[in-house]
């Protein structure tokens, strides 16, 4: 297991993932661990189960805006086709549409090949592979078993949130712009600089990030101040 996957690892028994590891001593952000995992994951199957369930369970803490912005900053094709396949398999299994935004923005493979590095290592095991896979992994061209979920190693979300307070905004609007641009702010304050650079870190209207400035101005979480032509948008402690 190589330093970089324990670390990984670290990052999500911090979240609630049962692995056999010491927790990362800091909230993960969800957003760039789900990027970083879409990475790292066919090196490691066991991150597709526990990563399904996870966000088959808490899909809501994700900021959905924000994530469609770091696919887009991507360049390879098979890390946002991960991503797009493991949002796919939680919108089925849900039957919920949180991630749908994301999943448009992702690509599926133009040349499939199995999901794991191990199921590529011979013919043999790359036919398997294809002849084995589910729709999903089909349908992205990542050809993989279907995934059982597993529950029993997920922990519960008050667990969660006591170990991740910061989380909270998350849960109260539900991954919605409102705390993209929450998250956004506290991760990179230049982006406050303008709702116009606000909107385009976020891959959204204007209009849009206008209506949830609004509201969380009001909320007294964020502070808008205009300034010429500009609104300045920062974080209310």
């Amino acid at each position: 297991m190589t330093q970089e996957l324990d670390k990984l690892l670290a990052r999500w028994v911090r979240v609630g993932a049962m692995y056999n590891i010491a927790s990362a001593r800091k909230t993960p952000d969800i957003e760039v661990l789900l990027v970083d995992t879409a990475r790292l994951l066919p090196g490691f199957s066991r991150l597709l189960p526990m990563t399904v369930t996870w966000l088959s369970l808490y899909c809501r803490l994700v900021c959905r805006h924000r994530l469609i912005h770091m696919v887009n900053e991507l360049s390879d094709q098979t890390q946002v086709a991960t991503l797009g396949m493991l949002l796919d398999m939680v919108r089925q299994i849900n039957s919920m549409d949180h991630f749908n935004l994301i999943i448009r923005q992702c690509k599926s493979l133009s040349q499939p090949k199995p999901l794991f590095d191990i199921d590529r290592q011979s013919p043999k095991l790359v036919d398997m592979a294809q002849q084995t896979t589910c729709e999903t992994g089909q349908t992205w061209g990542l050809w993989c078993q279907p995934v059982l979920l597993k529950p029993d190693a997920i922990r519960p979300l008050p667990w969660i949130m006591d170990k991740n307070p910061s989380y909270q905004m998350r849960a109260i609007f539900g991954g919605n712009l409102r705390a993209s641009i929450l998250v956004m702010l506290a991760t990179d304050p230049g982006v406050g600089q303008s709702e116009s650079a606000l909107a385009r870190a976020c891959c959204a209207t204007r209009k849009a990030v206008r209506e949830a400035l609004d509201h969380l101005e009001f909320c007294r979480l964020v502070a808008c101040q205009v300034t010429g032509n500009f609104r300045r948008i920062k974080l209310l402690n």
